[in-house]
């Protein structure tokens, strides 16, 4: 048994009163601080407390320092010591703060029965209890909080993450609640390349702090490239709380990005000027000897502090998706209709086109193109890449395949194989060479009505 639980209440022995007291309205306005930086407060034009608490010097100094320090310093001879609160759950916080500290224990009927209120009261009881510098009592709260966290949406990440002090965010009873955020992000957001696509995927993930960003980032089982993480992390930057990150936040996800696992084109075009990539003065130098050293860069040149998840081996998830469904992914299928092409026939100009929608492929956005030339009467399917604001061009590898019928059914024809490609310059494939009768040539090319495109392509 504790040896001071018998003292929690007891005013016989007691030689100091606790008073509670609301903040000043004049102190609301000014932004709250946390953590150790809140002060007890004292004053004749303060508001009356709402409640006291007899209390005892020896007990508060022996499980809180900060206590310790008020009575040895600053309250040697006071009877009242004075507490601001913000509200009435921050008093119910600070209270039940002092009977843990007493008690050196947290029971379940201190707390609210259902679970929202529970992690909100120990979420404030911990804040209260890191600005007493009362170890117990934090080790404890978050022990229960462990117990009772179950995250089902990215606020109940982001308050675990952004809303405890940093003292307690490093302590190791705290791995467990991050864990849990570990694994719901995990859950949410794995499959990278779905996440981009989908738009409410990527508007959750977009309401993420930057350490949930980083909590996701550092995860090895993640389905995709890190040119989709690049991508992700970027579409995060453009929203809500990526516009509202501090530039320590961007420096670590900066550093946590496994740069050597990304396409070359894309790591000496595109990440140098990504908006949220504060570290491109390191690159050149890592491309240099990493291109020597390979994974021991990092440990070659230490003085050079370059980051270790630079050099860290690629994801490893195993996707949810059955292997064929996985690869089929990969390739965008186009379907044109016949009628596309004869409303193309029609145009005055001298060259008409037929876009796809944008289509998403490993780090960039891609757009098909179905050209018909005049007078020559020749159609071409081309491939263009979406040209990012800043994004010198980027190589990628390419592959167009037109699915035809034949005397066994479907045929399936490569046009176009070709390893690299510049967004400046499309790359063609001839559907139908110069041909006075384009329409009956096409009309032997299609499946179901259509003219049948499937396109692999990708940053290299």
């Amino acid at each position: 048994s504790c040896p001071t639980a018998w003292a929690y209440g007891n005013e016989a022995l007691s030689d100091v009163a606790l008073a509670f007291v609301p903040k000043l309205a004049a102190a609301s306005k000014v932004p709250a601080t946390r953590g150790r930086k809140r002060k007890a407060q004292e004053g004749p034009d303060e508001p009356q407390a709402t409640c006291t608490i007899a209390a005892h010097r020896f007990c508060l100094a022996m499980y809180s320092a900060y206590f310790n320090a008020l009575f040895v310093r600053w309250a040697k001879d006071d009877k009242t010591v004075k507490l601001e609160y913000e509200g009435p759950e921050d008093l119910a916080a600070v209270r039940a703060c002092i009977k843990v500290m007493y008690l050196q224990k947290l029971d379940a009927e201190d707390l609210p029965s259902e679970p929202e209120g529970s992690i909100s009261l120990l979420l404030k009881m911990i804040c209260w209890a890191d600005m007493l510098q009362a170890p117990t009592c934090t080790e404890l709260c978050i022990s229960k909080l462990a117990d009772n966290f179950r995250p089902g949406s990215a606020k109940d990440v982001n308050g675990m993450l952004e809303g405890l002090p940093e003292s307690v965010l490093e302590l190791p009873s705290f791995a467990k609640v991050q864990e849990a955020c570990q694994k719901w992000l995990q859950r949410s957001f794995a499959d990278v390349h779905e996440v981009i696509t989908k738009e409410e995927l990527l508007e959750a993930f977009q309401q993420l702090c930057p350490r949930a960003v980083l909590t996701w980032m550092k995860h090895d089982d993640l389905i995709g490239t890190e040119n989709d993480v690049a991508f992700l992390v970027t579409c995060w930057y453009e929203g809500e709380q990526g516009r509202a990150a501090q530039e320590q936040d961007l420096i670590a996800l900066s550093r946590h990005l496994r740069v050597s696992q990304l396409a070359t084109s894309v790591r000496e075009c595109m990440l140098p000027v990504l908006p949220w990539f504060t570290e491109d003065h390191l690159l050149p130098i890592f491309t240099t000897i990493h291109r020597r050293y390979g994974s021991a860069a990092a440990q070659k040149f230490p003085h050079l502090s370059i980051p270790n998840s630079w050099v860290a081996a690629r994801k490893t998830a195993v996707p949810g998706l059955a292997r064929g469904e996985f690869e089929e992914r990969e390739w965008f299928l186009w379907r044109v209709p016949l009628s596309a092409v004869a409303e193309m026939l029609e145009q005055q100009d001298a060259k008409s086109e037929y876009c796809s929608d944008w289509f998403y492929s490993k780090g960039a956005y891609f757009r098909a193109n179905l050209v018909l030339k005049k007078p020559q009467m020749e159609l071409r399917a081309e491939v263009s890449a979406k040209l990012v604001k800043n994004v010198p061009a980027l190589d990628v590898q390419l592959l167009i395949r037109q699915s035809r019928p034949d005397v066994r059914g479907r045929g399936l024809k490569i046009l176009d194989k070709s390893s690299v490609l510049s967004p400046k310059r499309r790359t063609c494939a001839v559907v139908a060479p110069p041909t006075t009768e384009l329409m009956p040539v096409l009309q032997r090319q299609l499946v179901d009505g259509h003219l049948v495109f499937k396109i692999k392509v990708h940053p290299i």
